[in-house]
């Protein structure tokens, strides 16, 4: 059909509605709506255009379907190169966003204003393949004289939406001259729709991939045997300090500065071996990170995958299995005692500061709980808090438990080595609870690793970094342990920046019974039982009795009273049956007591006459130290 006759033909619809009925249904439901619209069917050029502002706002908007359909496009058109087609990507407003074609083409398509930014819906220019297409969601051909308008009229025009997630984003066009076009046009548009909806697939796929790999709490990456990467997330990027964008394609030891840490982890992670939690060092820009790695293969042969996470939250984790918090703080504590308020100002002044301290007192006055409070007050609070008792492991075993050891340093060793409590400790608070039972040979290493602030796992050769602040404490008296060269002095002075002597119970007044009151309101709670008193008599007797195992003592002494109790009032008789009970083998008088004074006076010369009156083995069996014993003795009229 000349274009002589397209004309007539077109004319024909336009004035003969019974002629109309000839066209195709959509095609006639679309002129009618046109009709409604208003849309002048002698319209030669389409008038609407977006503003410069407004298709950039667009073309931003629709970036990543651009980015998607461009290279398509370029490959269509070369294929068609010659036929005076005009590709274009429209976006689910039918605003044309992206327009290709030769030179001729182009010329060609402007006549009718088919240029970026151009609007060709229904309601503006009447019938054509995109409103069409667009309305109906499927791939739409509208012949030259089955145009609404003139402008269209000699054009052939084909429609493919580009579907992604159940809704239309846009859609390819191929125009061409009328009688020009064929099924075969159609089809290529649509395989180029398809095309496109794939790569908009894969590429969601793996941005959701991506997405789930940096929502990861430690590091990942993949390399290859020769040290490309092929996947990093964000996690691992920050952990090795990487400020380089995309680091897909470089290569693992140009993407590290050089050095001989940075090389020995590149030949580590590339060998396609299986690495389970070994701990590495990386220097970035001077500084040392230290990671700990685990390797697995790929069922690909010459792939890696790497987990890397950062030594310090690794051992913030375990430090949070195993329960290693400090809960304690200065809010805790009761008491009114002058002496007590005054530890505890010391100690809140002391927690300011990152210098060691050292704890005194004797058993049972809360050095631990001081020590805690002091975390907690501390700038180090949110860090972990490790405690270790040094009196209650082995001797060969208090090494390996504060500086770790690795694998294979001696019978019995876990594989893969372990790490020591002052690497557990880094960034927080050591607790070394009895340091004055910790080994001479033993302090020596401690004193290194508080000049040096690194350790050295037993069996291992390489110095690891730690901050750690130290909190030590004794009931020894470790000046005289210091005089009879039992502990260093120079360990001593490193200890002991900030001294604290916590009072004992029998020095703290009226603290007592604020103390017991105290106790047993827990205890009851605890137990689902009513609220007990204290009789007189029992608080009387409390403030009497010295206490050698202070609070702690107290407090056991409560617990059992408050279990055993089925009153509501706690009796003379039962706490001293709970304070220290004795067999009749350990005693010749077994008759009840009027005072826990005398109580205490039996026990002492039972315990005397045991040991053949030896003061240090009677001290040592009553738990306390010589000097309490005689000032005991002395109180209690035994000469």
């Amino acid at each position: 059909m000349d274009r002589r006759e397209l004309r007539r033909k077109w004319e024909e619809l336009h004035n003969n509605p019974e002629a109309r009925k000839a066209l195709r249904p959509e095609i006639l439901s679309s002129w009618e709506r046109s009709y409604q619209y208003g849309v002048d069917p002698y319209m030669k050029t389409n008038p609407n255009v977006v503003t410069a502002a407004e298709l950039e706002r667009l073309k931003s908007k629709n970036e990543f379907l651009m980015r998607a359909a461009r290279p398509v496009m370029e490959n269509l058109v070369r294929f068609i190169a010659g036929t005076r087609c005009a590709v274009s990507l429209s976006d689910a407003n039918t605003t044309a966003l992206i327009i290709l074609g030769d030179d001729e083409a182009a010329e060609w398509a402007k006549r009718g204003n088919l240029i970026e930014g151009s609007i060709w819906l229904e309601k503006l220019v009447g019938t054509q393949g995109g409103s069409l297409g667009l309305a109906q969601g499927k791939p739409t051909a509208v012949w030259g004289y089955e145009h609404f308008t003139l402008m269209g009229s000699v054009c052939d025009g084909f429609y493919a939406p580009i579907w992604d997630q159940g809704e239309i984003i846009g859609g390819f066009g191929l125009t061409l001259p009328a009688g020009r076009g064929n099924e075969d046009s159609l089809g290529m548009i649509v395989e180029a729709a398809r095309h496109v909806e794939s790569i908009i697939a894969l590429k969601r796929a793996k941005e959701f991939q991506q997405e789930i790999v940096d929502s990861m709490p430690e590091g990942l990456m993949v390399v290859k045997e020769d040290g490309e990467i092929v996947c990093m997330n964000q996690e691992c990027l920050t952990t090795l300090r990487l400020n380089i964008g995309n680091p897909l394609g470089q290569n693992l030891m140009n993407v590290l500065e050089p050095s001989v840490e940075n090389q020995r982890f590149v030949n580590l992670v590339t060998r396609s071996r299986k690495v389970s939690d070994e701990r590495m060092t990386i220097t970035r820009n001077g500084d040392q990170i230290q990671v700990n790695i685990t390797c697995n293969t790929m069922r690909q042969p010459g792939y890696t995958v790497i987990n890397v996470r950062e030594s310090r939250r690794v051992n913030h984790m375990i430090r949070n299995w195993t329960g290693g918090n400090a809960k304690f703080t200065f809010d805790d504590f009761i008491g009114n005692d002058p002496s007590l308020n005054q530890i505890i100002n010391n100690a809140k002044v002391a927690a300011s500061t990152n210098s060691n301290l050292l704890l005194t007192g004797e058993s049972g006055t809360g050095k631990d709980l001081i020590a805690q409070a002091i975390h907690n007050h501390s700038i180090r609070r949110n860090k972990p808090f490790v405690a270790i008792n040094c009196a209650a492991l082995p001797r060969d075993l208090i090494a390996s438990e504060l500086f770790g050891y690795e694998d294979g340093a001696f019978t019995g060793a876990r594989k893969g080595g372990n790490m020591g409590k002052f690497e557990l400790a880094d960034q927080g608070t050591i607790f070394l609870d009895e340091i004055g039972d910790m080994p001479l040979s033993l302090q020596a290493t401690l004193l290194r690793v508080l000049e040096e602030r690194k350790v050295a796992r037993l069996g291992g050769n390489k110095m690891i970094p730690v901050d750690v602040r130290v909190i030590a404490a004794t009931n020894k008296d470790i000046e005289n342990q210091v005089r009879k060269n039992r502990f260093r002095q120079d360990l001593y002075y490193r200890l002991a920046v900030v001294k604290l002597n916590i009072p004992p119970l029998k020095d703290r007044g009226n603290d007592i019974e604020l103390l017991a009151n105290y106790f047993v309101a827990n205890f009851c709670s605890a137990m689902g039982k009513p609220r007990m008193k204290i009789a007189a008599d029992v608080l009387k007797a409390f403030m009497e009795y010295d206490w050698p195992g202070n609070v702690r003592e107290l407090q056991n002494v409560i617990e059992g009273a408050v279990q055993l109790n089925t009153g509501k009032v706690l009796t003379l008789d039962q706490i001293q049956h709970q304070l220290l009970p004795l067999s009749s083998k350990e005693s010749e008088n077994t008759a009840p007591y009027s005072t826990l004074e005398e109580f205490e006076k039996q026990m002492i010369i039972d315990c005397l006459k045991k040991h053949k009156g030896n003061r240090s083995e009677t001290a040592k069996d009553l738990g306390m130290s010589r000097r309490t014993l005689y000032r005991r003795m002395k109180k209690c009229g035994i000469s």
